[in-house]
């Protein structure tokens, strides 16, 4: 049986102010500040800096080891984050990973002499209580901050994961270089002890759960069927697991090349593989503050796609490292670059990837599909890992630099096929969609655009009218609206500047002369709006300084009299006026379009040639559009 959750208290608006998601992201990254201290020491027990130790095949196994639990266990991971508490399925898995740890050195005396895997084999037990860590988090992180903020927590808990990754490195390596390998596993017990110290002060909701005294064999495999089911019957969730194990099975392959390209290519040591290994996580950590600054900014789909083509561009340049003809302190350069280019866009695409999904699945589902995330990737990674490391191969290092240029056509390739992808489903044509991210990313970024009340309807004709207070107000209500092209009427002179007549065109807005004897215009509309598209008319008719008023014209009401389109009024506020247009567009400003509910003109109806009803329908529409103004309104559910 469901229990219902019990009602929690709004997060905070700040981040920095949630006590719940400080704790869950200090213990995130005390938790991976110890996922990677050991694997210097791994190394270093295995002499991995000999020249007859085939040290690509070596990294691999690692990982292999490592992530198989996830790939065996993570849709039962998942079912276990959905019907048990997050926080104690984190703690468990942390407590036991601390206990591995105190007993590392000697698990690794064990399982040395079963051969080649002997040595990393202890690792398996570590990832079968990562596994169990991964979802757990996943599902929990949406419960504690606000939706709009998911992609700046992801973005902040990349980071941090990433920072505490780089550290590892760097420890490790230097742990590796000067100490016993005992000395790194005991140092990695207590991080584990300090990740579960940090998660028992967190507070979470209530979240749904099972009555275990109900559950059997059967209904335990009918709730996995129902998340496998829900991941089959939703394509873009399959399209983001489909990304997702792209972007593993190539960090894959990256990681387990790095070190011998660091020793072979560039005459580089344990601590020099910890330093190139440290450039990814800064890169990551580059990336991760970036998303964290854009915020919901630029639309996760599309940071997906371009940290696709930016992984691709920053390997290339890694490839280049491994056959250029130059010094190997010049090739270290070049590597850095492109390792630290590839964390950059593999983070910020990551980060995007996992807010994408976390907004998108229901709470009761997300713990499963999590699970079936940390299934898809860590097959990938298995693949990859296990073709390096399964087979016996006889010197894999001599391939590293063809193994890189797979990488670089893979992520090229994936990039440009999503990018494909949203050209074929957009309805409007490859430049304006294009135009379109842009007019996005800059009205959200640089104006600081917000929206409020109901959305404009995606389908139909309708007419969209509001105060008019600068040049960027159309602008504001495309990167508003995205979902529609909304076409403006516009003055006739804007329509001959070279650079602006572009724009116009591709939006399909309307030029209009000033003397008000032209019909052409208002037909044009009239066509429009009987296709079932969507126009935009600002009802004052031009730009109204601060502090001035304008009395509204009547041509937005006839129009909606004469083919009974609804009209939706609207408010713009936080611009600043400027008689310049460059300045408009180039000045920031704090700009909010809130939204109203369509214009009731049904006492109208059929006047549309009646002077005084006209009159009458004008000015309901422009109290509809003060009435939305700040201090006004409140905003809409």
């Amino acid at each position: 049986m469901i229990a219902s959750s019990h009602a929690h208290p709004s997060p905070p608006g700040n981040l920095f102010l949630n006590r719940n998601f400080i704790l869950l992201w200090g213990a995130y990254t005390v938790s991976a500040l110890g996922d990677h201290l050991s694997e210097m020491a791994i190394l270093k027990s295995q002499n991995a800096l000999e020249g007859g130790v085939d040290l690509t095949a070596l990294t691999a196994r690692m990982s292999f080891v490592f992530f198989l639990p996830f790939f065996l266990l993570g849709p039962v991971a998942g079912l276990l984050a959905d019907r048990l508490p997050r926080r104690a399925l984190m703690v468990f898995a942390d407590g036991v990973r601390c206990a591995i740890f105190l007993g590392f050195g000697a698990l690794m005396a064990w399982t040395t002499p079963w051969g080649r895997w002997g040595p990393v084999a202890p690792l398996l037990l570590v990832g079968l209580f990562a596994a169990t860590f991964s979802p757990a988090r996943s599902a929990l992180l949406p419960t504690i901050i606000r939706r709009g903020q998911l992609v700046r927590a992801n973005g902040m808990m990349a980071g941090m994961g990433v920072i505490a990754a780089m550290t590892a490195y760097k420890i490790g390596g230097m742990l590796a270089g000067r100490y016993d390998a005992s000395v790194a596993f005991h140092l990695d017990a207590a991080t584990f002890a300090g990740s579960g110290i940090l998660l028992l002060l967190l507070r979470p909701p209530r979240q749904h759960s099972l009555d275990l005294g109900a559950t059997n064999l059967q209904a335990v495999a009918g709730k996995l069927r129902d998340g496998v089911r829900y991941v089959r019957t939703h394509r873009s969730v399959r399209e983001m697991l489909a990304i997702a194990a792209v972007v593993w099975f190539c960090g894959a392959l990256i990681r387990s090349v790095v070190p011998a390209v660091v020793r072979d290519v560039y005459g580089g040591g344990y601590e020099d593989i910890g330093n190139y290994l440290a450039f990814l996580g800064a890169g990551m950590i580059i990336g991760a503050g970036a998303i964290t600054v854009l915020g919901n900014t630029l639309r996760s789909e599309i940071a997906i796609t371009w940290g696709l083509l930016g992984i691709g561009a920053s390997m290339a340049l890694f490839t280049l490292s491994v056959f250029l003809p130059l010094s190997p302190a010049t090739l270290g350069r070049i590597g850095a670059a492109g390792i630290l280019g590839g964390g950059f866009f593999g983070v910020a695409a990551m980060a995007s990837f996992n807010a994408l999904l976390q907004r998108i699945v229901p709470d009761r589902f997300r713990g499963r599909v999590f699970g079936v995330r940390d299934l898809c990737t860590t097959a990938a990674l298995l693949a990859a890992t296990g073709a390096l490391g399964v087979p016996a191969w006889t010197n894999v290092d001599r391939w590293v630099g063809y193994i890189l240029a797979g990488v670089t056509i893979m992520t090229l390739g994936t990039g440009l096929a999503t990018l494909e992808v949203r050209f074929c489903r957009s309805p409007h044509t490859r430049i304006f969609m294009l135009l379109e991210h842009v007019t996005e990313f800059v009205a959200k970024f640089w104006w600081r655009l917000t929206v409020g009340g109901p959305r404009v309807p995606r389908r139909g004709p309708v007419l969209i009218t509001s105060n008019h207070t600068c040049y960027a107000d159309p602008l504001l209500f495309c990167a508003a609206a995205t979902y529609r092209k909304i076409s403006f009427m516009v003055a006739a002179e804007y329509c001959r500047l070279p650079i602006v007549r572009f724009f116009l065109t591709q939006a399909e807005c309307i030029p209009v002369k000033r003397d008000g004897q032209d019909t052409a215009p208002t037909r044009e509309v009239i066509r429009r709006l009987r296709a079932g598209k969507a126009v935009g008319i600002f009802i004052e008719g031009r730009i109204v300084p601060p502090g001035e008023t304008h009395e509204p014209r009547d041509g937005l009401a006839m129009l909606a009299l004469r083919t009974g389109t609804p009209v939706i009024p609207a408010h713009i506020s936080g611009t600043r006026y400027s008689r310049r247009l460059v300045m408009a567009f180039l000045g920031r400003h704090r700009a909010h379009v809130q939204f109203g509910r369509p214009v009731d003109l049904s006492e109208f109806k059929g006047r549309s040639k009646d002077r005084q009803a006209v009159k009458a329908a004008t000015e309901k529409i422009y109290d509809a559009i003060k009435a939305l103004a700040p201090g006004e309104y409140s905003d809409f559910p």
